[in-house]
């Protein structure tokens, strides 16, 4: 029994050793090694290539101690690949506990907590560990990373150009939302990571007082996602993610991407389809602005909004559309106080009965297209005609 227990242990140590050697063979792993250590066998803890809380803990991982002050060549060769891999929940396994897992994630991405958001903290460790310690806390940070904030770990890995701008949520918040939304509200980029995609501010109540009109003007026709935050008088903070352009119906809207996050007084998520309802000008229907049906509440006149910001999701081209038909609109509302039109068609209860029936007018964006066209025609016209007094002239 002790010459097979020594064969078994042979075998092992073979293969580990092999694994070690594999690991040497990469050039590229070596070479960047090379680099960090300047041409060294290891790299010292005093050399800080991270923040303090990431470096330590990345010491700690690679030597298997807290009181290791050097990293090996061989070390960091057999642990370093995990930590580039697909996954990042060996993240959530070094990065313990969990207070720490939060502040690194969030440093690393540049969006450190201040002073304020110590409630927001206190909930969110609530939610990750649902009062579970040690290994199952662990194991519900990595189910809940799954679930709800799948790229709250990404900064670690790749350190983002920050940009949390918000006049309602802090930084830790603002990153919070966009690490929890899909890469859909990141267009361009399939790997995103959270504050890399600028955000375009389209309506602050700061800027442009609390108007119902200002909110339609400004973030109507906007055809791409956009995040709507409301600080609201009862005390809640929430903010609403839709996947579809913002317009008055007697019909809900929003696409399988929609979702509602409330922030404060705690935090909370639902992400539901066909949620939004928004009708400030259809006299028909009812008046107001609501997730679901009881998840949040707003009439026609704002009363019961306190703060609130506009973000488009979408690439600038969308931005220069929303313009480009907003400029068209003008236009034609100067043309419309010159020749008088035989009524409203807005207010007409055929169109609100099709449109509580589900269906989506697109008249004023069909006719700005059929102008541009005649437009162009005109122009080929004159440049046809001109060829051809040319030719006659010869």
């Amino acid at each position: 029994m002790g010459n097979d227990h020594s064969k078994k242990k042979s075998h092992s140590e073979s293969k580990n050793e092999l694994e070690t050697h594999e690991n040497q063979s990469n050039p590229q792993l070596d070479e960047y090694f090379s680099r960090i250590s300047d041409g060294k066998d290891e790299i010292s803890a005093e050399k800080r290539l991270f923040d303090q809380d990431l470096g330590e803990s990345l010491l700690n991982y690679f030597a298997g101690s807290k009181t290791e002050k050097y990293i090996t060549r061989q070390q960091f060769q057999q642990k370093f690949t995990p930590l580039y891999g697909t996954s990042t929940d060996i993240y959530v396994k070094i990065l313990q506990p969990v207070y720490h897992f939060i502040k690194v994630c969030s440093d690393s991405a540049g969006a450190s907590a201040i002073q304020g958001d110590e409630q927001f903290i206190k909930n969110l460790v609530e939610n990750m560990t649902c009062g579970k310690k040690g290994d199952e806390a662990t194991q519900s940070i990595m189910s809940w990373r799954r679930e709800n904030c799948e790229k709250f770990t990404q900064a670690v890995q790749n350190r983002p150009n920050p940009d949390y701008a918000s006049d309602i949520l802090t930084p830790l918040q603002m990153w919070f939302v966009q690490s929890s939304l899909p890469n859909f509200y990141f267009p361009g980029k399939p790997s995103e990571t959270p504050g890399d995609g600028h955000w375009t501010p389209l309506y602050t109540s700061l800027q442009h007082g609390i108007s119902t009109n200002r909110f339609e003007t400004m973030v109507f026709d906007y055809r791409g996602p956009t995040v709507t935050i409301f600080r609201l008088k009862d005390g809640r903070v929430v903010v609403l993610a839709t996947d579809q352009e913002w317009r008055h119906s007697g019909s809900r809207f929003g696409g399988p991407f929609t979702s509602f996050f409330e922030i404060s007084p705690r935090i909370r998520r639902i992400d539901e389809a066909n949620s939004i309802y928004c009708n400030l000008k259809i006299r028909t229907a009812a008046y107001g602005l609501s997730f679901n049906t009881s998840e949040l509440k707003i009439g026609k006149d704002f009363d019961e909004v306190l703060d609130i910001e506009v973000w488009g999701c979408a690439g600038a081209g969308t931005l220069a559309e929303q313009q480009k038909l907003k400029n068209w609109q003008k236009q034609q509302a100067e043309k419309h106080k010159k020749v008088p039109l035989p009524g409203n068609w807005d207010d007409n209860p055929d169109k609100t009965l099709l449109e509580m029936a589900g269906f989506k007018f697109s008249n004023e964006r069909a006719a700005m297209e059929m102008e541009a066209k005649r437009q162009e025609q005109i122009e080929n016209n004159n440049a046809s005609q001109s060829d051809k007094s040319q030719v006659s002239e010869k």
